[in-house]
């Protein structure tokens, strides 16, 4: 069993955990995917910033690509970087830095090829990708990593100024990606050791570097300084040679005993223009602290905004994380319906895991269990501690026109007369209506989602109070209710189908892959032989 979820303060250890786990359950999809499986390319594909590149990846054995969903992403944070399925490039889950910039390699699908291609790359775009395959049977993926690289200008130097008996020497290179070596070389090829070394990047990405090095008269020959890039093993190189004569000024005894006639002849005018300077020298440093102030504090008001950009980077990374913690097969339960609380229009299957309205009402009891307004069954199982999951599919002729939901509900909620589904009437769940799908929170919460999900995982856990509903076709969380007030009661799966003709069933959950549930479609509930009631619309009595 794994250790119960969220407890405790956060830490560096717990996020470690929890990537670890995740990664577990990443492998376990991988097992059970022996039915498809993706290969990369084995090493990292190495390309230049600006430039063109393609992310190897093929189905093997081959197989004919065109009717898959193939999704690439980064970092395994589910960060969609380019979606096809079924012959159609989808962008409404697509990152925005990568926005007119992807295209699936069309050529190769027929032989099971799944290549990428960016255009115009960034120093941003240096990292790790996952290819991921599915369809209604199986799942695989395959990490692909880039290195991007970019070699910059030839190094410029420059006299920085007598210092420590020597001149400093300044190298300054822009346009390196990444980091790049700066290194000092003296005519022999020696290493010398730098006294100061800056770097910092440009918009783009692009590193600059600045280093600082003292050469003393001792020297010989010519000074060089080279810039590396250790990825491409390539580099820029420039030479200087200082005259002695230079050095001779760095003696400080012979700069002392040069500047004594100069000084005595400027001495008057230098104190006569100093006078003239005071305030105006005075009021330019006001002027410049005052500048610095509101330079530091726009750099500060920048870091303020990463902070907080990283921060939100975190909560999502830890919101992917935690649901996908839900999937693991510890935690996914068999979940089946209650026929005694079914409304009357409603057909539960005799294995009691479907279910579906009719025109028709059945002659049922009419006892305080059974919902006799909204057309409403529970689940048989209680819960009161732990995380559960179960899987819900929706099936019918016309589903696009439907309107159901599904979620989860307090042991006590109403089961008579008419009542808001919402979470103050004990419901926690989500409802699609005619092509939307919503969260049935106060007031409901809608979602912009294409297409909508017909395959729902729908997580509970008790400890933390929460209800989460997670896509199983892409493994996306749709919403979760945070802080739901269970008041100590026992919890029950709960369900809803207002159309007559749609059909809720609950697959079984037990997570072989953790993919698209395989087998056909669940069974269908015996249609009633009662009499035929009048146009659809809130049951009557």
């Amino acid at each position: 069993m794994g250790l119960p979820w969220g407890c405790g303060r956060p830490s560096l250890t717990g996020h470690a955990r929890g990537l670890l786990t995740s990664l577990v359950t990443l492998h376990l999809l991988r097992l059970g995917s022996a039915q498809l499986r993706v290969e990369g390319p084995g090493h990292p594909v190495t390309a230049t910033v600006g430039q063109d590149v393609v992310l190897p990846c093929h189905l093997s054995p081959q197989r004919d690509a065109h009717s898959l969903d193939v999704r690439w992403i980064r970092d395994r944070i589910s960060k969609t970087v380019h979606h096809y399925r079924n012959g159609e490039d989808l962008y409404g889950e697509q990152m925005g830095a990568y926005s007119g910039r992807t295209e699936l390699v069309r050529d190769g699908l027929s032989a099971g090829s799944l290549d990428l291609r960016i255009t115009g790359l960034r120093p941003s775009d240096d990292g790790q990708y996952v290819c991921t395959v599915g369809d209604a049977d199986a799942y695989a993926e395959a990490i692909v990593e880039l290195e991007v690289s970019a070699t910059g200008a030839d190094p410029h130097l420059s006299l920085g100024g007598y210092e420590a008996g020597g001149i400093r020497v300044l190298c300054r290179s822009a346009g390196w990606y990444p980091l790049p070596q700066l290194l000092w070389r003296d005519a022999r090829g020696q290493h010398l050791s730098s006294v100061s070394q800056t770097h910092s990047q440009d918009q783009e990405g692009l590193f600059e570097i600045e280093g600082a090095v003292i050469m003393t008269g001792s020297m010989e020959g010519p000074l060089s300084c080279v810039v590396r890039n250790n990825h491409l093993q390539q580099e820029r190189k420039f030479s200087l040679h200082i005259a002695a004569p230079f050095f001779h000024n760095a003696q400080p005894w012979m700069v002392a005993l040069a500047l004594v006639p100069v000084l005595f002849v400027v001495s008057i005018g230098l104190g006569v223009y100093l006078f003239r300077k005071q305030v105006a020298q005075s009021r330019e440093l006001a002027a410049k602290k005052d500048a610095k102030l509101v330079e530091k504090s726009a750099e500060i008001d920048e870091k303020a905004a990463r902070l907080d950009e990283q921060a939100a980077e975190l909560e999502t990374q830890a919101a992917e994380l935690a649901w996908r913690k839900f999937l693991l097969p510890h935690n996914t339960v068999k979940v089946t319906l209650d026929p005694d609380t079914a409304h009357p229009q409603l057909v539960v299957s005799q294995d009691n895991c479907s279910v579906r309205r009719e025109s028709e009402r059945q002659q049922v009891p009419d006892t305080p269990e059974r919902f006799d307004r909204w057309w409403c069954v529970l689940g048989r199982e209680e819960f009161r501690e732990g995380r559960h999951c179960w899987l819900v599919e929706v099936e019918g002729k016309r589903l696009k026109d439907s309107r159901w939901a599904v979620g989860v509900a307090r042991a006590s909620v109403n089961r008579k007369g008419y009542f808001k589904m919402t979470p103050e009437q004990s419901i926690f769940a989500v409802e699609y209506n005619e092509g939307h799908l919503t969260s049935l929170t106060s007031p409901p919460t809608p979602f912009s989602l294409s297409p909508v999900p017909t395959r729902i995982w729908v997580c509970l856990d008790c400890t933390q109070q929460q209800v989460s509903f997670i896509n199983a076709d892409n493994r996306v969380e749709i919403f979760t209710f945070t802080a739901a007030s269970f008041n100590g009661e026992s919890i029950r799966p709960w369900f809803w189908v207002e159309t007559l003709g749609t059909q809720l069933c609950l697959r079984d959950s037990t997570p072989q892959t953790l993919s698209p549930a395989l087998g056909a479609s669940c069974p269908s509930p015996a249609t009633p032989a009662s009499p035929l009631l009048g146009p659809a619309g809130p049951a009557q009595e």
